[in-house]
Parts: structure tokens; sequence; C-alpha cells
């Protein structure tokens, strides 16, 4: 038998084994888990109470309504969009389920009504920066401004009442030691990633994002795209709005006034660039539980608001920087 020449027989080649690389890995860890294990850390250290379960559970508690205002800002976001009006749904949601008579009605109405509501106002958001091409940040920061001032009206800056007791089971109460505001946290991400991840409309965000203008050349529907992902977030911030009505268990005109800011650097912090297109749920879940966190051990050592507002702007700007650097690695 003809033996064969080493060029047609194969050489047999040693291939470097894949180096570990740790920039590539620090890119693609949302900037919010590392945040949460310094966090985690120092409580170790300096407050090791609040690592203690029952006060995890109180934290994750707290986290819930945040959770979803993050969630809604993050769908926006990703197809080049915000949503400036999240506080104002937060604060038109409280007075819709504790003025008579819309709080006799029954519980599963009520929480129904407040969801419409909140659909309802991300579908005008939704018309207003696609058919009449109005910027995203001036429509939906009028569109805040129009729902805080209509409550303010209606309600003659005086709480008309209290929180039904099925909305305050929805953010108060639990399960054994799991908060239900928690699991119902949990369940939408759940639901919330199944669209996003196996479904068209996943796919659909993600071009969007990445390129508005190649994805109507492509015959797209980007406006339509737009207006779902406002829609959807409407749904979300008046999810959120629910939870923490029900866990102030009063009505108020001061919810949720710093929800906007604080879902903004969710997002951000979460590894959810403007107008990336992509990003998971777990950075953005991350990120609201740390700022939960991070606010209660500013509250343990007396910052007060104060060191709220300078931690909110510190978690953008850093995240920012990091996204930023993140982007640069990748080209």
């Amino acid at each position: 038998m003809p033996v064969q020449p080493l060029s047609e027989a194969g050489k047999l080649t040693l291939r470097a084994a894949p180096r570990f690389n740790v920039r590539q890995i620090i890119n693609a860890v949302p900037p919010s888990i590392f945040v949460l294990a310094a966090l985690l850390l120092f409580c170790l250290f300096f407050r090791p109470v609040l690592l203690q379960l029952p006060f995890q559970m109180v934290i994750a508690r707290q986290a819930a309504p945040l959770g979803l205002a993050v969630a809604a800002q993050m769908i926006v976001m990703r197809c080049r969009s915000i949503d400036l009006s999240i506080g104002g749904i937060f604060v038109l949601t409280n007075y819709l389920i504790t003025t008579a008579p819309l709080n006799d009605m029954s519980a599963p109405v009520l929480i129904l009504g407040a969801l419409a509501m909140g659909a309802v106002i991300g579908l005008v958001n939704g018309i207003l920066v696609t058919q009449f091409r109005a910027s995203a940040v001036i429509a939906t920061l009028a569109m805040a401004s129009i729902l805080t001032g209509t409550v303010l009206f209606l309600s003659s800056g005086s709480s008309p009442g209290s929180v039904p007791d099925a909305v305050q089971t929805l953010g108060a109460a639990k399960i054994g030691i799991v908060p239900i505001a928690t699991v119902i946290w949990l369940a939408v991400l759940l639901l919330l990633a199944i669209p996003l991840r196996l479904m068209v409309f996943g796919r659909l965000l993600k071009a969007v994002g990445s390129n508005p203008v190649a994805a109507s050349l492509s015959g797209l529907p980007v406006e339509g795209v737009f207006i779902a992902a406002h829609v959807a977030a409407g749904l979300l911030a008046a999810g959120g709005g629910l939870l923490l009505s029900g866990y102030v268990g009063v009505s108020t005109t001061s919810v949720g006034t710093d929800v906007v800011m604080n879902s903004i650097a969710g997002v951000i912090l979460g590894g959810i660039t403007f107008g990336g297109g992509r990003g998971g749920l777990i950075g953005p879940c991350a990120a609201a539980f740390t700022l939960t966190l991070l606010f209660n051990v500013l509250n343990a050592y007396g910052a007060g608001e104060s060191g709220k507002l300078i931690v909110q702007g510190l978690a953008i700007a850093g995240a920012a920087i990091l996204a930023g650097m993140a982007r640069q690695a990748r080209r």
C-alpha cells in the first residue's frame, strides 16, 4: 500500500489550551454582581445583622417594587428608548386603589384595572414616541408631570384613604418566611424571560435596539416594537406601584418619588446599555436587590436621603463607565 505524503496523511497539531481571560469574564458579568458581592462582604464584617435571613427577606420584599420598575426600564432602554413616567404611574396607581368608590370594587377588578391603566399609559407613551416623533425623554417626562399633577388636583394634596386588604396582602404578607411580593417579582421575571429569550419579540427587541435603521430597512416592525416595549413598561410599572402601595399600606402622593432614578441606576448597574439590544434579567434583578440593600446600609449608618442621592449618582456614573469600557473591549 503506498504511503501517503505527510501533507495528505495529516499532521499532528498541538493546539494551545484556551487561555483564562479575566477581562472577558469581567466584561461578561453585570456590574451589579460585583457590587453585590462587595456589599455582602462589607456587611459580613461591619453589619452582619443585615445578613441574617429575616433581614434578607425584608430587603427582598422592599426590593420587589423597584425590581419591577427596573424590569420596565430595561425593556424600553433595550430598544433605544426610556420611560420617565414610571414614578407618575406609581402615584396614580396608589391613588386609584385608595380612593372611593374605586377601592370598594372587588380585588381582582381593582388590580386588573390598575394594570390596565399602566398599559394604557404605556400605549400613549409609545404612540407619542413613534407616531408623533416626540423625544422619549420629553414625552414620558411630560406624562409623569401630567399624572402627578392630576393626582394632586383630584386629592387636593391629601391622602384619600387606605390601601385595600387584598393589595396589602400582595405587598406585605408572607408565605412562611418568603414575602409574597418577592414571589410575584421573581414570577414576573420568569414570565418575562419567555418572550425575551424564546419568542420573536425578544429577537425583534434585540434587532431594533442594536440598529433601528437597519431593522427598518429590513422590513421589521420597528414602531410596533417601540409601542409594545412601552406598553410592557407601563404594565410592569403599575405592578410595581401595586406592590409598593401594599407595602406602605396607606395612600400617599409621594409614593415612588425616587423610583425613576433608581430604575435607571438599576438598569445600568445591571449591565443593560442604552440601545444595546441585549442583556439578561439576572443583572437588573441583582441590581434592584443591591440598591435596596445599600440603602438599608446607609440608613443603618444614618446617611439618610442625602446619602441615597449620592449613591444613585455614583451608581449611574460608575456603571456607565464600566459599560463603556466593556464596549471598547468587545471592539
